[in-house]
């Protein structure tokens, strides 16, 4: 399996990628693949957009370096008490949080989320090239899954 992967969710985009986490991190006896991380940037509205928020923070407690969770809101009000990452994801965010280019087959990308997220970060769903963001940044189209 990939060592290293990286996901960019977008809204409703994230119930799938709850699935391939079930699959990743497996029963916690035995089934997990230990040797596979997991970094997510998980981009919503604002707070209360976010879908199985509660899930996903608890699980990265519950494993610790396997598992990491970055929340970026786009529309949080200010002065809300939001005290996590704003805007979208961006250059800045994938840099520091998920695996790079460099990693080479053991680096895997999962993006889901809505159209413009995939025109944004690695070009429309049906199309196997990469474009946009990941793109520029030097992913390969077999690094990057569109969900």
């Amino acid at each position: 399996g990939k060592r290293k992967i990286g996901m960019l969710v977008g809204g409703t985009g994230v119930t799938p990628m709850i699935q391939a986490l079930h699959a990743i991190l497996g029963d916690t006896e035995v089934k997990g693949d230990q040797e596979t991380t997991v970094s997510i940037i998980y981009g919503s509205r604002t707070a209360d957009d976010i879908l199985g928020g509660a899930m996903l923070d608890g699980w990265a407690e519950k494993y610790g370096d396997r598992l990491s969770v970055t929340h970026v809101l786009s529309h949080e009000p200010e002065g809300s008490g939001w005290e996590g990452e704003r805007g979208y994801v961006s250059e800045d965010l994938v840099k520091r949080l998920l695996p790079g280019p460099e990693g080479g087959e053991d680096v895997l990308l999962f993006v889901c989320g809505p159209p413009p997220m995939y025109d944004a970060l690695c070009g429309p769903r049906g199309e196997k090239e990469i474009s946009g963001l990941l793109a520029k940044m030097g992913y390969e189209a077999g690094q990057v899954y569109k969900f």
